[in-house]
């Protein structure tokens, strides 16, 4: 028995409306689904968003704390010009919180390596920065670079025998740099390294302090008015011709005094004093053996009692780091977009921090993904409704076509 021309024909109609009918399926779903992954594609328009920690509660306490404020650029800005984007920086900075507890303004920068050639010194120094990290052609004697030779605080990147080789080769100034969060995730800091630092008897500056230190020290002027008694001035000169760096306390030492200090007076206000592994920057003095070390602010004067006369011989120089500690430490808090991530490890430590700041970047979408939306959302019910209907009127349509299929001719 065999198919006769009108099952053959059955045959062909069951088969060519099956065919349609999954191509249309086919077409709608994808769609669906273009209309739904479209977003995705859609152009980004990238702005940032403001730290509010800067200026609530963090900010001011890392600030009273001796810490630094700097820039890191503005992440999401649509300024394409790299001059006027860290000019933006510094002004999104300043509008919100000092640089210093010395000073207003912002001088330190944090540089991207890859946008070295965006910029030049000239630019910098016009924007009112002048220490960074990287070294920016042309050169200038009025930028101040500091390299991260101390490397990173975060866990298995630098060792305390890295640290230590540092220390013995009598390095004047070691820096490290430190980011909370590397995108979403958490960076755990070198506890052991962290230890090692801290316990270390050093200077822990910041970047500004340590550069406007080195750019204002100089000897005091030295007034012997009477054998047991000192007037000492700090008259500072003019050290800088843009005149951004701070003033700052400076460092001298007194050799071969041979008598003891009773006090140290700044009017009829006692001078405090320090001890050998005094840590962080300030006005103040101590005797260590036969010398006095003394430190003073710009245009400080002060009146030195000593129990006996003082040798009319005795020599003044300038201590390379505060306190004449033998190295300086400085920490960076790279990209720090949220002041409480970046800081919330570091509330007991001895170190000070240089953060240089960048909004993070937030992505705002304009009116393309609520269009899409709104399409998606009307469109997707009807073609639902529509494919429920014609799935309902192929099943009628083939049942038809099969019982066309069942009708069978015998063909001699």
């Amino acid at each position: 028995m065999v198919i006769g021309p009108r099952g053959q024909t059955a045959l062909f109609l069951k088969g060519w409306w099956v065919g349609h009918y999954m191509l249309t399926r086919r077409v709608v779903a994808l769609t669906l689904f273009g209309l739904l992954i479209l977003p995705l594609c859609a152009p980004v328009a990238a702005e940032w968003e403001e730290d509010s920690w800067l200026t609530v509660i963090i900010g001011p306490e890392r600030l009273e704390l001796g810490d630094e404020f700097g820039c890191h650029g503005m992440a999401g800005s649509e300024i394409t010009v790299y001059e006027l984007e860290i000019s933006e920086c510094r002004d999104y900075l300043t509008e919100r919180i000092n640089s210093s507890k010395w000073a207003v303004n912002p001088i330190s920068l944090g540089i991207d390596s890859d946008r070295l050639d965006e910029i030049d010194s000239g630019a910098i120094i016009a924007a009112g920065f002048a220490v960074v990290d990287q070294q920016i052609l042309p050169l200038s004697s009025e930028i101040r670079n500091i390299s991260y030779n101390g490397g990173s605080l975060e866990k298995n990147m630098q060792t305390v025998e890295d640290f230590q080789e540092l220390i013995d080769e009598e390095v004047p100034l070691i820096n490290f740099y430190w980011k909370a969060r590397d995108h979403d995730v958490v960076v755990r800091p070198n506890s052991e390294l962290v230890s090692s630092i801290e316990s270390t008897t050093a200077w822990f500056t910041t970047w500004g302090e340590h550069a406007s230190y080195q750019a204002t020290k100089s000897n005091f002027m030295l007034n012997n008015s009477s054998s047991d008694s000192w007037l000492v001035t700090f008259e500072s000169d003019p050290f800088s011709t843009t005149g951004v760096y701070w003033d700052v306390p400076i460092t001298n030492q007194f050799s071969n005094i041979n008598a003891d200090v009773v006090s140290v007076n700044t009017g009829d206000i006692a001078l405090d004093e320090l001890v050998i592994d005094s840590p962080h920057l300030q006005t103040g003095w101590r005797q260590e053996n036969n010398s006095l070390i003394l430190t003073l602010m710009p245009g400080q004067q002060v009146t030195i009692n000593f129990d006996s006369s003082t040798n009319p011989d005795a020599t003044q120089q300038t201590c390379e780091r505060f306190n004449c500690h033998p190295v300086a430490i400085t920490v960076a808090g790279i990209h720090t977009n949220d002041l409480f991530d970046w800081s919330r490890r570091w509330d007991d430590t001895p170190m000070r921090f240089t953060w240089l700041v960048e909004p993070r970047e937030v992505a705002q979408y304009g009116w393309i993904l609520p269009t899409l939306a709104v399409i998606v959302a009307l469109f997707a019910p009807v073609a639902i409704i529509w494919l429920v209907k014609n799935d309902r009127r192929a099943q009628q349509v083939v049942a038809v076509l099969d019982n066309l299929d069942n009708l069978k001719f015998e063909e001699e």
